[in-house]
């Protein structure tokens, strides 16, 4: 089987750009990751922080616009690529991906930045020592965007050189895509605690809280605690802490807290959700059920529970030492009886 590896690291900084949070994308250009191209854009004047080498930009209904990346490949071998975009994806811990489609933006979500943006080519052949430009097309919604959507150009290395024994290497870089037509920061940010269950993750116990943000604008949260607790009882069971993480614009946080080879219990429970966002504190509860079947089915497969012994088992050697002085109690009577009845015979005679 085919293990693929991402080598390549991605650099996720938080910069303050006029009033509101802009996520900043992976230095796409950062010589340490040993990466054998390099990519670099071409800023439009519609950019809004120039500061930054990721497109952020001030875009108008209906607006139609090509941007213009410059792919170098540095090594001295021909490069195969593939390009791709992405919408921005929250992942478990809170840190925001574009390495695959969205499938769960929310409902009132105003758009999903890939079907607004075309790459003009898929695959691109480079030879060595040369450059090559490609050009992403833009083509805006008839109406007015609010808040932001983000996304991410992609470009990988997908080459059979690059492959070591059944390991597969993948180089890729990074371009964040921005689109605004209006300040994010004038939307009120919202929070909410959508769902909670147990499930499995890498076949171990936890407890998900679904915490949505519905809004088109990334939320920055700080001190965020997840806790679970059972009905009608304020002592905590589980509980899952970290420092800060964000929710992209209109996606989930599926926060995640470990049972750490806890058996499952089946019950009702309540699940807790807070952060602070600036000076506002987030606390959000949700009440939810683990039922007998789901608790045992998810004990029986998790690696972490040790498997609990049947009734022979714990007790074998308990059993067998009873049945063993049973026997002996039982001969010994039938002996003394045995020699009782001589008595009384040799008595009698």
């Amino acid at each position: 089987m085919k293990i693929k590896k991402n080598i390549a690291m991605f650099l996720f900084l938080l910069v303050l750009s006029h009033l509101c949070d802009v996520p900043v994308f992976s230095d796409e250009n950062s010589a340490s990751q040993n990466i054998p191209f390099l990519v670099s854009t071409q800023l439009p004047d519609n950019q809004i922080n120039k500061q930054v080498s990721y497109f952020d930009l001030q875009m108008e209904p209906k607006q139609e616009q090509t941007l213009h990346l410059k792919i170098e490949n540095i090594s001295d071998q021909t490069i195969m690529l593939d390009t791709t975009l992405y919408q921005g994806n929250t992942n478990s811990i809170g840190v925001i991906e574009y390495d695959k489609s969205v499938k769960g933006l929310a409902n009132n979500a105003q758009v999903n930045i890939e079907d607004l943006v075309n790459i003009s080519e898929n695959k691109i052949k480079i030879s060595p020592k040369q450059t090559h430009e490609l050009q992403v097309k833009i083509k805006m919604p008839e109406k007015n965007l609010s808040g932001i959507t983000i996304g991410a150009i992609r470009v990988v290395q997908n080459n059979e050189a690059n492959k070591e024994g059944n390991i597969q290497n993948n180089f890729a870089r990074e371009i964040g895509l921005v689109l605004q037509s209006s300040d994010p920061e004038q939307i009120p940010s919202t929070l909410k605690l959508l769902d909670a269950q147990a499930e499995q993750v890498n076949t171990r116990n936890v407890f998900t809280e679904k915490i949505q943000n519905p809004k088109p604008k990334l939320i920055r949260l700080t001190n965020i605690k997840a806790i679970i607790t059972k009905e009608d009882d304020q002592e905590v069971m589980y509980q899952a802490n970290q420092p800060e993480g964000s929710i992209a614009p209109n996606t989930v946080l599926n926060y995640r807290i470990p049972l750490d080879g806890k058996a499952l219990l089946p019950g009702v429970y309540v699940a807790t959700f807070e952060a602070d966002e600036g000076e506002h504190h987030w606390k959000l509860t949700r009440k939810f059920t683990v039922k007998n079947n789901i608790s045992k089915k998810l004990n029986q497969t998790d690696i972490l529970i040790k498997s609990q012994p049947s009734f022979f088992a714990k007790y074998k050697w308990m059993m067998i030492t009873g049945c063993v002085l049973l026997v002996i109690i039982l001969g010994l009577c039938i002996y003394i009886g045995k020699i009782k009845r001589k008595l009384v015979e040799q008595e009698k005679s």
